[in-house]
């Protein structure tokens, strides 16, 4: 005879295959319902707080790597040492004190993760026998980074882009949380405080397919590169 716990989540796989994840035991609404009211919301501030994280890393990346200056090499390294070591909920505690929005305080756990990988992969690049002949050239910069730089890491920024995609799904628990923001992270936070197993299972299961895809996503560009 089948344990109930075994016939619960193969009778729950059956129903999330067809979309239909159940009813929400807390909140007596299909689970399906919840999720699309409010996955709309993470999405943009996930979306959001990437794109800004990418730019600035981006931008202090380069400017590092090709404009050398002690001054932002040391306030740069120390920034993101400092940035890495602060949890998403005390992040998300002095957006609520600033009254910052959600994607800003997720581009803040992003960004120091992303900054030190790209200063170390332009750096990489930046060695490589072509670039240094083009360096040698005379090639302006922009021209040394649209055609000789990024052509060659690209894979690695594509894999890259998937994992700070997965990040901030996995940031947006805690903040949507702490700063009151109707996305599907609040709703996970309440759905644990509540009990509420099926809804918690849902979440779960969608948090998985997510980073599960962008960890895929990240294989294949890397494995397109070789």
């Amino acid at each position: 005879m089948p344990s109930p716990i075994f016939s619960y989540y193969t009778h729950f796989l059956a129903g999330a295959v067809h979309g239909d994840f159940g009813n929400s035991q807390w909140l007596q609404r299909p689970i399906s319902e919840l999720i699309r009211e409010r996955f709309a919301v993470t999405l943009r501030s996930v979306l959001l707080g990437t794109l800004l994280a990418w730019v600035a890393a981006l931008a202090v990346a380069v400017a590092a790597t090709y404009r050398p200056n002690p001054a932002v090499e040391i306030s740069s390294t120390l920034l993101s040492g400092l940035l890495i070591t602060l949890p998403a909920a005390v992040v998300a505690m002095f957006a609520v004190y600033a009254r910052a929005p959600v994607f800003l305080a997720l581009s803040v756990v992003i960004f120091p993760k992303l900054f030190r990988y790209l200063r170390n992969l332009l750096a990489h690049a930046n060695a490589q026998p072509h670039v240094l002949a083009a360096h040698a050239q005379g090639i302006g910069t922009a021209r040394i980074l649209s055609h000789h730089l990024f052509p060659c890491v690209y894979p690695s920024l594509v894999a890259l882009l998937a994992i700070s995609l997965s990040l901030g799904f996995g940031a947006a628990i805690p903040i949507e949380a702490l700063c009151d923001s109707p996305g599907v992270g609040q709703l996970a936070w309440q759905a644990a405080l509540n009990r509420d197993m099926p809804l918690v299972t849902a979440l779960t299961l969608l948090v998985t397919l997510i980073t599960v895809s962008a960890n895929s996503l990240g294989h294949f560009a890397r494995w397109g590169k070789t």
